[in-house]
């Protein structure tokens, strides 16, 4: 069976974010989470934020990379400014919920 590697890891990228969105895995209970500004995000939109994340940073990037790189807003900020210099496409109007994304699922852990 031959496959092409990239395409393989997108795959495995997508099935693992998937599996973290459904069980909730990696999230703050919410006896600990820090107070949110906003509502709450439904489940169909974190998903599809989740999406953009991967096909955003998932081309360069595992799970793995923004697992073991915790950060808050605000270093997630300046990392995806960064990132967007070194050619990562995220569209201006979508960089709100990404970084929010990141933050959440991908931030620091008290």
């Amino acid at each position: 069976m031959h496959f092409k590697a990239p395409l393989f890891m997108l795959g495995l990228a997508l099935a693992l974010a998937l599996v973290l969105v459904l069980t909730g895995a990696g999230l703050k209970p919410a006896s600990v989470a820090e107070p949110s500004p906003s509502a709450p995000v439904p489940a169909e939109a974190d998903a599809a934020v989740g999406q953009m994340v991967l096909t955003s940073c998932g081309g360069c990037h595992g799970l793995e990379t923004l697992s073991h790189n915790p950060q808050d807003a605000a270093g997630w900020t300046k990392t995806v400014a960064l990132m967007q210099q070194l050619g990562a496409q995220v569209n201006p109007n979508d960089q709100a919920a990404l970084v929010a994304y990141l933050a959440r699922h991908f931030g620091p852990q008290p």
